[in-house]
């Protein structure tokens, strides 16, 4: 499922909400010790969609694209997610799918260079 996803995501679609919160990680740079309240990752999705994120973040996480941990936040405990880099080669179909959707470069194999965005047949 992870490998070769070649085309644009429609959105409100689970793999479109998946292609949005790797998307908001990378650009973030949310990965190794750097971390992200759960919470915070369904901001910036469309409000009729976001149901599907909680669900992405559960299918992200089983795949091990995404990591969740227990952090301190001042006087209690959340959820915090980070991306699995080890893991990004192989869901760079997902996020570039997104990106394709949403009209951004997506992102070479190099993972660091962006491509020149695909022109609507």
């Amino acid at each position: 499922m992870l490998e070769k996803i070649p085309m644009a995501f429609k959105r409100g679609t689970i793999q479109h909400a998946k292609g949005f919160v790797i998307n908001k990680l990378f650009k973030q740079e949310r990965y190794g010790g750097n971390h992200l309240p759960v919470k915070y990752l369904q901001q910036g999705y469309p409000l009729e969609h976001r149901k599907l994120i909680q669900e992405a973040i559960e299918e992200l996480s089983a795949e091990g694209v995404i990591r969740i941990q227990k952090k301190r936040t001042g006087r209690s405990y959340a959820n915090h997610a980070t991306l699995v880099w080890s893991r990004l080669p192989k869901a760079r179909g997902l996020l570039n799918g997104f990106r394709d959707a949403e009209g951004l470069p997506r992102i070479a194999q190099d993972l660091k260079t962006p491509l020149p965005i695909r022109k609507p047949r």
